[in-house]
């Protein structure tokens, strides 16, 4: 996986959860703001399948020319369209999804606000910071929301048993829309 010069990919058991908990399904269109390198991107194409469709939105330059090249190398060019920019504005042209995944954004309020009405089902958003989730919660006020704080570190071994070191906190908070919209 490529990632030069740029943070990641997403650990494992991180990914295990991200995708477990936005379940996406065959045929789906699932938009991805903040796709870094493409881990989570990849694990979205083969989720969707052929007939589904991912957009991955990223705005850094080191991050866009790991995650074309991931794509190149996993053969997932064909279900992922990646879009160069920051959103909202780089959402011009979407359309509607069932799903998203927000692993960040500089202007949370606003891209929410777009993806309340872009959005038909459910909305994942990835944080290492709590005051995201709580900014979040209030702009999706009236979703049903599920949240999950993920901790785990790596561990060694050492003389009295196993020291884990580098640990690493996520917050995870999955929006549902309830009725109509």
């Amino acid at each position: 996986m490529s990632t030069e010069g740029v943070p990641g990919p997403t650990k494992p058991p991180a990914k295990s959860v991200i995708i477990s908990m936005l379940r996406p399904r065959p045929g789906e269109r699932v938009l991805e703001v903040g796709a870094g390198s493409g881990s989570i991107t990849l694990e979205l194409a083969k989720c969707v399948g052929p007939w589904g469709e991912v957009i991955a939105v990223e705005r850094d330059e080191r991050a866009l020319r790991s995650l074309r090249s991931n794509l190149r190398n996993f053969c997932a060019l064909d279900r992922v369209r990646v879009i160069e920019g920051e959103a909202p504005d780089a959402l011009e042209d979407v359309g509607e999804v069932d799903a998203a995944l927000v692993s960040g954004s500089d202007r949370l309020g606003e891209l929410l606000e777009d993806l309340r009405t872009r959005v038909r089902d459910r909305i994942l958003l990835n944080s290492v910071l709590p005051e995201t989730f709580a900014r979040a919660s209030e702009r999706l006020r009236g979703w049903r929301v599920d949240s999950l704080c993920l901790v785990w570190g790596e561990g060694r071994r050492v003389t009295r048993g196993t020291l884990f070191s580098g640990m690493r906190t996520l917050f995870l908070a999955l929006f549902t829309r309830r009725g109509e919209r």
